[in-house]
């Protein structure tokens, strides 16, 4: 079994703009939907997940984070994201994406 998948509280920020910006740019490698929508649907019972219910997801969490920023704690904040990316992120994706969080935090110092 890999390895547990943490956001720190203080970096949900950061790890929205890499979520939002992999699942929206149709160039990106970082992360696969449609692959994500196929195994949900061989995995539980049939609901038609598609790439887009993905993204309308995260776009609702990014929502509700960035119109009431007060309502969610750092903490909230990466609960949520994570709980997204149970859900809609693939073991090889998630290592994609920390790499980004990694080369983001970077600049960020």
């Amino acid at each position: 079994m890999g390895r547990k998948r943490v956001i720190v509280p203080e970096e949900a920020s950061l790890w929205l703009g890499v979520l939002l910006d992999a699942a929206f740019d149709p160039t990106s490698t970082a992360l696969d939907l449609k692959r994500s929508a196929d195994v949900l649907n061989h995995t539980g019972p049939g609901h038609g997940w598609q790439a887009r219910h993905g993204q309308a997801e995260l776009l609702a969490i990014a929502s509700d984070l960035t119109q009431y920023p007060h309502d969610y704690s750092d903490t909230r904040r990466a609960e949520l994201l994570l709980a997204w990316a149970e859900r809609w992120v693939q073991a090889d994706d998630w290592q994609r994406l920390q790499g980004r969080v990694r080369k983001r935090r970077q600049r960020a110092a």
